[in-house]
């Protein structure tokens, strides 16, 4: 089997810990890199680690050497040092940039939001320098959209909001594991040339708002308290979030889009199919049998606001 020689940038994530760790024993030929300052602790598999400066251009040229696909996993908060493996590509033998996404594709609406606005930022750059990228998008984390309020579903507490008509609307959603697997599935032997320039979507399963609430009264034995957002409501806190800088302007905005009807189209028409031997979980997995998986730890402002979304 041939594989493609993978870099990985950004493992201490609560998604990239898991997507990188699946990479590195995928059996593909890797190597990690991290900055000054990190470490690989925790990570199995064989796999060169460099210890490296992004913002040193000819240090990030060298730790790119015998490298086909460059994926990165960057947090919100670094999205913007992905423009240094932008400038250092070119000068590489590298063919493939991933870049870090694991969401859904943005409309005006949501480019307002500074993340989302940086995001595309990095992919207009790759674009203008000709460097060729593979975009992937999950849609909702299960663990996140399900399992701290961010989606206004709240399994503990036996509560939904729903938005606009979240009720009737499609929400995709992804668990964490499906996501890592669907990585170290499409990079480590796919031929490069049929990953250039796509954006592929990822689907474990779907479900209305009207299912996850009949799920939640099968796990607690009683019908969960039920609370509405209209769309003119939640675009308000959306205006809110964006002009004071306020937190959850992202959650509010994917509420929108699943009321709205848009979370699949957001997805793009290129949707992975190479799972069918992938174990998928479903909504009755994850709510009624138990087996939703936790989300990282919130802040405690965080969290009182997402409390707010009950009342």
């Amino acid at each position: 089997m041939l594989y493609n020689r993978i870099a990985i940038y950004g493992h201490r994530g609560w998604a990239s810990s898991a997507i990188a760790q699946a990479l590195l024993t995928s059996g593909a030929p890797a190597k990690l890199l991290y900055r000054p300052g990190s470490n690989a602790n925790g990570l199995k598999g064989r796999f060169d680690e460099i210890k490296v400066d992004v913002q040193d251009q000819d240090a990030l040229r060298a730790a790119l050497e015998d490298v086909d696909i460059l994926i990165s996993l960057v947090g919100r908060e670094d999205i913007r040092l992905q423009h240094a493996f932008i400038q250092a590509i070119p000068h590489t033998d590298v063919q493939l940039f991933v870049p870090s996404d694991l969401a859904f594709r943005c409309d005006e609406q949501g480019l307002r939001i500074s993340v989302n606005k940086e995001k595309d930022g990095v992919e207009r750059a790759a674009r203008e320098a000709g460097v060729a990228t593979c975009v992937i998008l999950p849609g909702v984390f299960a663990e996140s959209g399900l399992n701290t309020g961010l989606l206004g579903v709240d399994v503990v507490g036996n509560r939904i909001a729903f938005t606009g008509d979240s009720r009737n609307q499609v929400l995709n959603i992804c668990t964490r594991p499906y996501v890592a697997t669907a990585y170290a599935t499409i990079f480590p032997t796919t031929p490069i040339r049929i990953l250039h320039n796509r954006t592929i979507g990822l689907s474990e399963f779907r479900s209305t708002g009207t299912e996850i609430a009949t799920a939640l009264q099968k796990k607690h034995g009683v019908a969960p308290q039920i609370f509405q957002h209209s769309l003119a409501e939640v675009d308000s806190q959306i205006d809110e979030c964006v002009r004071l800088g306020k937190p959850l302007g992202l959650g509010w905005y994917c509420r929108r889009r699943w009321g709205a009807g848009d979370c699949v189209d957001a997805l793009g028409g290129d949707v992975w199919d190479g799972d069918r031997e992938v174990e998928k979980r479903s909504l009755e997995d994850l709510i009624v049998r138990g087996k939703l998986g936790l989300y990282r730890e919130l802040p405690r402002e965080i969290l009182e606001l997402l409390d707010k979304t009950f009342y």
